[in-house]
């Protein structure tokens, strides 16, 4: 095997320094990047362990293992053997390798040391639960016993408050008899298990529905191996524990009861994290109980999706919110996906375009979406990617349905993105008519992203019928056309790529959100200015106004705010 110098002149040293222990080592590799090691300890019955020189020795640090067999019976160590010793690379290695080595054979017997006292290695169980639950389920698909349960179940939990009885989906895929489940979907709310598979892409195969149980632990409850059902008596007693006897589980299984078998599911949810048994048929009905298999759990719902858990408050503030988008261009599209991906729970996109060969370059679809609307292809792509979200899609001119569809206090806020005059006077002509009381956003770029500017109206505000987005509001003038001219009637289009209008789409996302928020008093103008050097070095002439700072680099950039008075009566008239 070809290594490199300083792994070589490391593995050589510390072959020597391990040789000079004696009976230390019982075993090397000829390469030298592995050795079995005598290891004397109560933990540890085989009485080995192997020390292993990863390919970056001694840039990454050297990793021990165990029997596997040790894996949930000492903490720390995966389903492998290996031991997680938390030891890093340090720099002085390169110097010191053998000091690498001695820290991480330190780092192994202080793991089995403190693995002697059953409270420490149950608190570390219980402080890493899902690693080892993973590791857990991983065992049992191994076992003789083993049914053909998927690796993980994906489940939402929306509206979960302790106890919930819940519906499930199993696709299963194979012949009749040698069935494989394939994925399961468990619902705790009203949504149906099969829709959300759908939704999300994963209903392939044959789909069977069945129920779930889902139960919510009590914080202070120790989830860890110790405590760990491991047969359908023990999951009933456990249920019974943690509901204070209010859920029986052969009365909840008899309530569900069909006459065709029906897969059932308990579900775990401790914190934030879930955890899953599917309770499978017994080979011989009457004759054996019905086996019960753990199975990682995947949580789909979007508290977990989109924030973790964390700032909920702000989250469901958020999906509350009916927003309307107008125009899934480079820019809308974009700004469509980072709102949603930030919690917005209710989005209407309207575009009348297709989608180009040409616009791939820019735009969030791709060449797979060619000569279909834009904007129906975005939906289809936020549906299937976004957890919880709802997004309609109306493919047709911004004018015709603000028109025609749009009605007072339909909609919390209105962002324009089409860059278009007429769309934003026309928004400007209905503000007292099918937008009244509604907050609008109008947001487009200058030239070749130099600029990006958001305007965020109040609910009362109103834009200048004159539609003053040139002169008061944009950062430079453009002498000549800047627009790339094609040999067709009017077509052309502005030079741009993905990163410019990346950049200008996270700003624009941003500001709207802090309106969502509250966070942001209206009315405002926001900026996003590239530098005076960034506009010398344009392929067309342009005039940059005074707010067009010299930040000393083409690619630098400014955030602006601007109070909308001033920036639409300069002069205070």
């Amino acid at each position: 095997m070809d290594r490199d110098a300083p792994f070589s002149s490391a593995a050589r040293a510390v072959d020597t320094w391990l040789r000079s222990e004696p009976g230390l080592v019982l075993r090397a590799a000829r390469e030298l990047d592995w050795w079995e090691l005598r290891a004397v300890h109560e933990l540890l019955p085989t009485g080995q362990a192997k020390l292993v020189l990863p390919p970056g020795f001694p840039g990454e640090p050297p990793e021990v293992f165990v029997s596997k067999d040790r894996c949930l019976v000492v903490p720390h160590i995966e389903s492998n053997g290996r031991v997680c010793t938390g030891v890093a690379s340090q720099p002085d290695d390169y110097a010191d390798p053998i000091g690498a080595v001695r820290r991480a054979l330190q780092a192994l017997a202080e793991l089995l040391d403190k693995s002697l006292d059953p409270a420490w290695r149950e608190h570390e169980f219980a402080r890493e639960a899902r690693s080892y639950w993973d590791a857990y389920c991983l065992q049992r698909r191994r076992a003789p016993d083993a049914r053909p349960v998927p690796v993980m179940m994906d489940a939402d939990l929306s509206g979960l408050a302790n106890v919930a009885d819940g519906a499930l989906g199993v696709f299963t895929l194979g012949k009749e008899g040698t069935r494989n489940a394939a994925a399961v979907f468990a619902t705790a709310g009203a949504q149906d298990p099969k829709s959300l598979a759908v939704r999300h892409g994963r209903a392939a195969g044959t789909h069977v529905a069945g129920h779930a149980l889902f139960i919510r632990l009590p914080s202070t409850f120790a989830w860890t191996p110790q405590t760990w059902p491991t047969s359908l008596l023990q999951l009933g007693q456990l249920v019974s524990q943690v509901t204070a006897g209010e859920v029986q589980l052969p009365a909840w299984l008899a309530k569900h009861k069909d006459r065709k078998p029906r897969p059932y599911s308990v579900i775990f949810v401790h914190g934030e994290i879930a955890y899953g048994y599917l309770l499978t048929p017994a080979v011989v009905p009457g004759l054996a109980p019905a086996g019960i298999f753990p199975v990682g759990v995947r949580r789909l719902d979007a508290d977990w999706a989109l924030a973790r858990g964390q700032g909920l408050d702000i989250l469901h503030l958020r999906r509350k919110a009916r927003v309307l988008l107008l125009g899934a261009g480079s820019l809308g599209a974009p700004v469509a996906e980072h709102l949603v991906r930030s919690g917005i729970g209710d989005l209407t996109a309207v575009d009348h375009e297709t989608m180009e060969s040409e616009n791939t370059g820019r735009h969030t679809l791709g060449h797979t979406s060619v000569g279909r609307y834009k904007v129906l292809d975005l939906q289809a792509r936020l549906l299937r990617e976004v957890p919880g979200v709802s997004v309609k899609a109306e493919p047709m001119r911004a004018a015709k349905y603000v028109q025609t569809h749009v009605q007072p206090g339909a909609f919390d806020l209105v962002v324009d993105c089409t860059a278009e005059s007429a769309v934003r006077t026309l928004l400007s002509a209905q503000r007292h008519g099918r937008l009244a009381g509604t907050p609008v956003v109008m947001t487009w770029v200058e030239p070749f992203c130099a600029a990006a500017h958001v305007v965020a109206l109040g609910a009362a505000d109103v834009w200048p019928m004159s539609d003053p987005a040139d002169q008061a509001v944009n950062v430079a003038e453009w002498p000549d056309d800047p627009r790339v001219r094609l040999p067709m009637c009017g077509a052309g289009f502005h030079q741009y790529g993905s990163a410019d209008i990346g950049q200008a789409a996270g700003f624009v996302a941003q500001r709207v959100l802090d309106i969502i928020d509250g966070a942001a008093a209206l009315p405002k103008v926001w900026s996003r200015i590239r530098s005076r050097e960034f506009f010398d070095s344009l392929p067309v002439r342009s005039e940059p106004r005074t707010v067009v700072a010299v930040l000393g680099s083409a690619s630098g950039a400014m955030e602006i705010e601007r109070n909308f008075r001033d920036v639409i009566e300069p002069d205070g008239d």
